[in-house]
């Protein structure tokens, strides 16, 4: 058997490497946005695997056969049919580790090439951190992209299709969207107070997975209204290094691709994100570029999706300024 060569020994560092760090990579990849962060640790970032798509049991009613009964009293056996069932396609998102003949042939020594290998790894990680924050934020229109915040919390839920319902069709379908009265330094505190009252009316025993997520602006305009409440209360969260504040016992946090104006109050039950493990932080096989000698390239790939449940208990604040 033939020796391999020095293209196929330095393929075989890569891929060694990342086998060895895909583990925190994935443990990484929900530590460096909060959104991501709170999710997982709250017990909503699922996993499924081999699934053509991904899907979602709805749980917008109640049980009506709830009763106080007496002596002899009688309690209804019909059953409430308020569970069914949407479907989401799979996103995938992927980045590419590109490697040059040149690099290799420079790099030869041991030490020189440990320090190739961590710097292109941990490139492509930081890029796929960097989307993932940029992704959850936005409206999930992008070519191939996942479902955002502003598509599942919209600032007009009257209308748009999520999951494959029509929010026109099914008032239940539909986030909870509040416009602020005025200006933040009259307004915000009062608004922020109802827009908390309209998701726990519909979450009235659910209400202890509740955030509230908006971007640096509205965050500080929210420091000037509230500077008493400056202390960072929640361990799990200050542990994690985020930066947060609280209403109402609620951690409120900033996150740098919020969109302007808004603030999401978030049920983090009914919001989940899903990932396929098998397909999430996996590294491909390297491949020769054609008509580029000696260089190849690899893809670190992702299966995910945000989804909701439940978009009843979502709200947003939208049109805040100062």
């Amino acid at each position: 058997m033939a020796a391999p060569t020095w293209s196929q020994t330095v393929d075989s560092l890569f891929t060694s490497t990342w086998s060895h760090r895909k583990d925190k990579a994935v443990e990484q990849a929900f530590k460096k946005t909060p959104l991501a962060f709170w999710l997982k640790e709250k017990g909503h970032v699922d996993s499924i695997s081999g699934s053509t798509r991904i899907e979602i049991p709805l749980d917008y009613g109640t049980n009506e056969t709830v009763r106080w009964i007496g002596k002899g009293s009688s309690v209804p056996i019909a059953d409430t049919e308020h569970l069914t069932m949407a479907y989401e396609d799979w996103k995938y998102v992927s980045v590419s580790v590109p490697r040059y003949g040149t690099d290799d042939q420079k790099n030869r020594g041991k030490s020189q090439l440990i320090r190739l290998v961590d710097t292109k790894l941990n490139g492509a990680e930081r890029s796929l951190w960097e989307e993932f924050e940029r992704a959850f934020f936005a409206d999930g229109t992008g070519p191939d992209e996942p479902n955002g915040l502003q598509n599942i919390i919209s600032t007009s839920p009257t209308t748009g299709t999520v999951h494959g319902l029509n929010r026109a069709t099914y008032s239940w379908w539909r986030n909870q969207q509040k416009t602020a009265t005025g200006a933040a330094s009259a307004w915000l505190v009062s608004d922020m107070r109802t827009q908390l009252n309209n998701i726990i009316q519909y979450s009235r025993s659910e209400i202890d997975d509740i955030i509230i997520v908006t971007n640096q602006t509205v965050y500080e305009l929210y420091e000037d209204e509230a500077l008493e409440q400056k202390q960072v209360v929640n361990k799990t969260l200050g542990d994690a290094g985020f930066q947060h504040v609280t209403y109402k016992g609620r951690p409120l946090i900033w996150s740098p691709s919020a969109p302007s104006g808004n603030m999401y109050f978030i049920n983090a039950k009914y919001l989940k994100l899903m990932i396929d493990n098998e397909w999430f932080m996996d590294m491909t096989e390297w491949k020769v570029i054609p008509d580029q000698p000696h260089d190849r390239v690899a893809q670190i790939t992702c299966a995910m999706n945000l989804v909701s449940s439940r978009p009843i208990v979502l709200g947003v604040l939208s049109g805040i300024a100062a």
